[in-house]
């Protein structure tokens, strides 16, 4: 990880831009942590199964996650020329599924949080079992083997949610007091990155916008966001109650799993690998921010805030 300073970091940053970011790096491996232990916590083995036997929902979001949506990677990178490094990162993103932001979401819209939780915790699975074999395709000049990435996705990601898991069927009462604590550890670490990381980053947004990848990105990272939302709503529309979940589980893709396998695999030369990664992160929070709000307006705004706490 430390091999990413120099894309933030200029060799004349400041002081305090260079404890900024060290603050957000370590920062950054205790929301990992926090976020999928507190996935894990937010469902039962019997509401993880749930899904299982719902079929049609099951495969369409296996579907939209991880064919619909690398195909429609695949698309942009034949249509818009873009250097391999932005592709490499383009695809990355497109495989990595499962963000346990689409928790929060459903909770905002009103959909069912377990069945997204459930779902979440089924694409991470998918995305752990996937990105080992896709990877050497995907970024080739990744230093990092694939048993490497493979030991940082079962431990940063797959270890905390079976753990929660496990702890939410032994004993629900005890999953239900720890919750809302590693959620709020998650959500203070998501405001410290975007204190930290994300004001260095936004600092020397001027650097990477002037760039032919920085213009580059953007453009594709909105068009892979808005196409990916698009796609997930197109084949939710087969899902009935569950269209949104399969929608935002496209759109909003699991930025945790693509920083994992750059920790292992990232080298100073592929920088624009991880300026399109960050780009896709930016905008897809933006976009499913946006769309999450007018839909809670939608359906909560005359309740005003007791909506939310299901008052």
């Amino acid at each position: 990880m430390e091999n990413l300073a120099p894309f933030l970091l200029p060799g004349d940053a400041p002081p305090v831009a260079q404890a900024l970011y060290w603050l957000g790096y370590t920062v950054l491996f205790v929301f990992i942590l926090s976020s999928m232990f507190g996935t894990g916590l937010s469902v039962t083995l019997r509401e993880l199964l749930a899904p299982v036997r719902n079929r049609r929902l099951l495969t369409l979001a296996l579907v939209s996650n991880f064919v619909f949506v690398p195909l429609l990677a695949f698309v942009l990178i034949a249509l818009i020329p873009m250097n391999g490094q932005l592709a490499g990162g383009l695809l990355l993103v497109s495989i990595c599924a499962g963000a346990p932001s689409t928790m929060k979401v459903a909770q905002v819209t009103g959909g069912n949080v377990a069945r997204a939780v459930s779902l979440a915790i089924f694409m991470n699975i998918g995305t752990i079992i996937l990105m080992p074999i896709f990877l050497p395709f995907v970024l080739p000049g990744t230093q990092a083997d694939t048993l490497e990435v493979t030991g940082y996705l079962v431990l940063l990601i797959l270890i905390p949610i079976l753990l929660g898991l496990f702890l939410c069927s032994y004993s629900e009462s005890l999953a239900g007091r720890l919750r809302p604590l590693v959620i709020r550890i998650s959500d203070i670490s998501v405001v410290v990155i975007f204190a930290t990381i994300g004001v260095v980053f936004l600092s020397r947004m001027g650097h990477f916008v002037t760039g032919a990848s920085g213009v580059t990105a953007i453009v594709v990272a909105t068009l892979f966001t808005l196409g990916a939302l698009g796609l997930g709503f197109l084949l939710g529309s087969f899902a009935g109650e569950s269209r949104e979940e399969i929608a935002f589980g496209a759109a909003f893709r699991n930025i945790t799993a693509a920083l994992v396998v750059i920790f292992a695999g990232f080298t100073n030369a592929m920088n624009d690998v991880l300026l399109m990664v960050l780009m896709v992160t930016f905008i897809s929070v933006l976009t499913v921010s946006i769309l999450a709000g007018i839909i809670y307006r939608k359906r909560y705004g005359h309740e005003g805030p007791r909506a939310w706490f299901g008052a």
